[in-house]
């Protein structure tokens, strides 16, 4: 091995060897070479400028991705190996200019295979020492072996650290032993067992050459000339989305590096994971970089808990199982915490609650409410934290989804995907109108300048909707009007001058947004004046399509806010103005609408309800002539009005003959509302009208 004055002299000639394919100042790579990824931090937040910290799970996933002879240092966890001297023996053949830090619970010999051993756990100053060694070990190799293909700068510094600069300056002596050991390192190279390999190599070559019979011996071809790489062709830039979560993940991979496991909230490697699978779900960096996070909290947990940290450990174990869920180990964990429970009170709800594990908040806050082992009080309290932190936390998930689909220009759709959506969303879910204003003034500017091209275009329908919007959206008056001219000005020019009254009144009450009411004096109402006095009109089948057009806006609108009967009076008005798909979508959604609110209301008898009016039946004319008896059993809702509706033949007998008077019959019928908690409710009942010939 060569001393530091020897190595200096003899680098640059070897680096001018190379000097056309690799700059001095190269950096070196040092490859953790583990599979306990607690390590990874403790290694890397010790990592200088000088080098570039990667890890593998094994030398042989090591050894795929490095090519030969590549110059690096390694730090292998040398715990636990069957076999070290073999895994060294496969370091050295894949690459002399390896250098191997081995970490290992006490230290070991060194030699040429282990450059230096750090004892574990890790100290800072050790192990900075192990890398400045390592880091001359490999430049020594390299300017030795002739190797400069990733030749490290001469005698850098790896670390600013004062205990590297001890480690270097003359004037700080240092024991006898110590710099013995570390001159006879750097000066002396065994070349004595590599001479001896070799010759054996040679030798046994020879002897099988000999060996084989004349005709085995046949030259090897000739070696074809290499042949020059194509040129990469240009990258284009990356889109902004891509830009993003690249420098996402280099944050992330920082905060891991700095400990910021989990805190600060908006700065920490969780939520920087989580901000890149917001932007790209399928991430695999990302992913992997959780599931790092999580055995590094899994860690803490264990450690948290023989210490009594309890707070630590509650933290880390939720956080933890809202990363991965399905961990074997969370079971023991809540077993071991489960015996500690008197200890730990409301402790472990708050820890899942801060986690943002609200599912697992909930489930705990039950459990204790079932056990009684918190007080009434309490409990509110944490079930009012838990629903303020769960409100908060998907506000602000809507928030940063509103403005990645503004970003995308994804502004109205797809319809459940859009920046509408998510300002909708975070309206329903307690967001302010303050802290939502700016997202919602930038959609409405967006939405404006979209409605100006599609007036522009002639693009009726779809400049209707955007209406809507901006109407729900509750923009200024001052900026809805001459959106509300344009478009009516725009339709008339398309349909033309000479067009009926009916269209022109009907044009201008859908721009005032006068769609169905009032009854007298509603687009609606024109719309259907026109069909009556003009069917076959040019100009009747656009205006038709535009009424109906926002007639389903509104009954989409009902639906979404549960408002059956609205969405079905509203329906039944659009279907009055011919087939649409649209129309058979939302009908589909009414019928499920009222399946699953006629199974969710509760079910009464009915002599337990007061009729205001008797049930007045007709008897069918049919069944009269032929002197036919029968019943007809009927299942229906009481609303909390007191009507009668969703009205169901569930049995008659005979079938099909009373239906239809017993239907009318129970229509006429009205209830004294069901009352609950002082107010009204629907309910559901059935009841049978028998139908009997007098005498």
């Amino acid at each position: 091995m060569q001393s530091a004055v020897a190595k200096s002299q003899s680098a640059p000639a070897a680096a001018g060897r190379k000097s056309a394919r690799t700059p001095k100042s190269a950096k070196l790579s040092a490859y953790l070479v583990t599979r306990d990824d607690t390590l990874w931090p403790q290694i890397g937040a010790h990592i200088g400028q000088q080098l570039i910290l990667k890890q593998s799970d094994s030398v042989d996933e090591l050894l795929a991705a490095t090519p030969r002879e590549h110059p690096a240092i390694i730090l292998w966890d040398a715990r636990n190996q069957p076999d070290a001297a073999a895994t060294l023996s496969r370091l050295q053949q894949h690459s002399a200019c390896f250098a191997v830090v081995a970490l290992d619970d006490a230290h070991g010999s060194s030699g040429w295979q282990v450059v230096v051993n750090v004892a574990l756990p890790v100290s800072p100053a050790e192990l900075t020492a192990a890398l400045q060694i390592a880091h001359d070990e490999v430049g020594a190799r390299l300017a030795l072996l002739g190797e400069a293909s990733e030749a490290p700068a001469p005698a850098p510094s790896i670390s600013p650290e004062p205990a590297m600069q001890e480690i270097s300056a003359p004037s700080e002596p240092e024991p006898q032993h110590a710099s013995h050991r570390r001159s006879s390192r750097s000066r002396r190279f065994p070349w004595t067992p590599v001479l001896i390999v070799i010759g054996l190599a040679i030798a046994c070559v020879g002897i099988y050459v000999l060996l084989l019979p004349p005709d085995a011996v046949k030259p090897a071809p000739p070696r074809a000339p290499p042949v020059a790489p194509a040129p990469a062709p240009p990258t284009a830039a990356l889109p902004a989305a891509d830009e993003r979560v690249d420098l996402l993940i280099e944050s992330a991979q920082k905060a891991m590096l700095d400990r910021h496991f989990i805190d600060p909230a908006e700065g920490s490697a969780l939520s920087l994971y989580r901000s890149v699978l917001q932007l790209d779900p399928g991430n695999g960096e990302a992913n992997q970089g959780l599931l790092r996070l999580a055995e590094v909290l899994f860690a803490r947990v264990r450690s948290a808990l023989d210490e009594r940290k309890f707070d630590v450990a509650l933290q880390a174990l939720e956080t933890a199982r809202s990363i991965s869920p399905n961990d074997s180990r969370l079971a023991a964990f809540d077993q071991r915490i489960a015996a500690l429970r008197a200890e730990l009170g409301p402790a472990q709800i708050q820890a899942a609650i801060n986690a943002e594990n609200f599912d697992r908040a909930s489930q705990l806050i039950e459990e204790a409410a079932r056990a009684k082992s918190l007080s009434s009080a309490k409990l509110a309290q944490l079930r009012d934290d838990l629903q303020t932190r769960r409100a908060d936390f998907d506000v602000g998930n809507f928030m940063k989804l509103i403005d990645l689909r503004l970003q995308q220009d994804k502004v109205i759709e797809p319809r459940e995907d859009s920046a509408v959506f998510y300002l909708s969303q975070a309206r329903e879910a307690g967001a302010s109108a303050a802290v939502l204003q700016p997202q919602a003034q930038e959609i409405d500017k967006r939405l404006a300048q979209t409605l100006h091209a599609a007036i522009e275009q002639r693009r009726f329908t779809e400049a209707d909707r955007m209406l809507l919007e901006l109407r729900s959206d509750g923009i200024a008056a001052s900026t809805l009007t001459p959106l509300q001219r344009d478009l009516a000005a725009a339709r008339v020019q398309a349909t033309g001058h000479d067009q009926p009254q009916a269209i022109d009144l009907a044009v201008s009450r859908l721009a005032q947004g006068k769609v169905t009411e009032p009854d007298n004096d509603s687009a609606l109402f024109y719309v259907n004046q026109l069909r009556a006095s003009d069917p076959d009109n040019a100009g009747l089948a656009r205006i038709s399509v535009a009424v109906q057009s926002q007639i389903l806006e509104q009954a989409r609108a009902a639906l979404d806010a549960t408002q059956i009967g609205n969405a079905d009076s509203l329906l039944k008005l659009a279907a009055g103005l011919g087939p649409s798909s649209v129309l058979d979508t939302l009908n589909q959604r009414l019928a499920l609408a009222k399946a699953t609110a006629a199974a969710s209301l509760p079910d009464v008898a009915e002599s337990s309800l007061t009729r205001i009016n008797a049930i007045e039946t007709s008897y069918p004319t049919a069944a009269r002539r032929k002197n036919i008896e029968g019943w007809v059993e009927l299942s229906y809702q009481v609303t909390p009005q007191g009507g009668v509706a969703q009205i169901k033949v569930s049995n008659a007998s005979p079938a099909g003959m009373f239906d239809d008077a017993a239907a009318k019959a129970l229509a006429r019928v009205r209830y004294q509302p069901v009352l609950k908690d002082g107010k009204p409710i629907a309910v559901t009942t059935r009841i049978r009208i028998a139908f009997r010939l007098s005498k």
